[in-house]
């Protein structure tokens, strides 16, 4: 995704942002990807979600070279610290490769993480799921979020065919009532989970970069 020149600091309009970039990269969500036209449909294939997968692990290994304590410390924008920052997606690739596992299952779900443009993301949620891992080591940060990674992989490989390209209810509430769910096809979602990764990662290089000026 190309990132913005004139993106805003605050971390509520980039929220925003992150948000609305996602809805976009799964829309239509009534048709599944077997309907698209070709070119559309092998971005989402099972073999280009494998590389899209392993693509955000390589990056995150490279990341994880390049911070250490003193650079984990710093603040990434006006809430979050480049910790905090790898603990959100850290969280994000958890509940990505949960709600996966639990469509793999054919199975429902009985929460709902709520967000609406208006509100600015599903704040709630995030700043809950940094906050559990404070007390957590970079170590095991950066491990959560290969290990989770690594597991969406092996879900994408033994998915059936109709489960990973036909629409599901997933836990995301886009108009922020809960009891309306996004119907997205899984394959959609592991996309829009790398999205999210790539958008994060170019926030984290380009903060890596100043450091070193």
């Amino acid at each position: 995704m190309t990132e913005r020149k004139d993106m805003p600091e605050e971390i509520g309009a980039r929220l925003e942002l992150e948000w609305r970039s996602l809805l976009e990269a799964i829309a239509a969500p009534e048709r599944s990807p077997l309907d698209l036209p070709p070119d559309r449909r092998m971005a989402v294939s099972r073999v280009a979600l494998l590389a899209q997968l392993e693509e955000v692990r390589e990056e995150w290994k490279a990341l994880q070279s390049l911070v250490d304590e003193e650079t984990s410390g710093r603040f990434a924008n006006a809430a979050w610290t480049l910790k905090d920052l790898l603990a959100h997606l850290a969280s994000w690739a958890r509940e990505f490769g949960s709600e996966i596992a639990t469509a793999s299952r054919k199975e429902s779900f009985d929460y709902a993480i709520p967000f609406a443009m208006s509100v600015l993301g599903p704040n709630e949620w995030n700043e809950r799921e940094v906050q559990s891992r404070k007390e957590r080591t970079l170590e095991e940060i950066f491990r959560e979020f290969d290990e989770e990674t690594a597991r969406l992989q092996d879900l994408v490989v033994e998915m059936e065919e109709p489960v990973l390209y036909q629409p599901a209810p997933f836990p995301l509430a886009p108009s922020g009532n809960q009891r309306e769910r996004l119907p997205v096809p899984p394959a959609l979602l592991v996309s829009g989970k790398c999205l999210h990764d790539r958008y994060h990662f170019a926030q984290i290089r380009k903060l890596l970069d100043r450091l070193r000026e």
